[in-house]
């Protein structure tokens, strides 16, 4: 499995862009809320990418 971490949706944006991501499975880890999420997601078919997930360490605890 080859993984490609992006640390800004600057980098995401930068690197779908230029089709380095086709094909591969890519981990956000800069703060997204829901709205940038489902906007990333709504373009992975788009971009071609396996898949997407996102990180949790932002992630408030109740």
């Amino acid at each position: 499995m080859r993984t490609i971490i992006c640390n800004s949706l600057q980098s995401f944006w930068d690197m779908a862009d230029n089709h380095f991501l086709e094909g591969l499975d890519v981990h956000c880890v800069f703060p997204v809320n829901d709205a940038i999420k489902d906007f990333i997601l709504a373009y992975q078919q788009q971009y071609k990418i396996k898949s997407v997930s996102f990180t949790n360490a932002f992630s408030r605890l109740e």
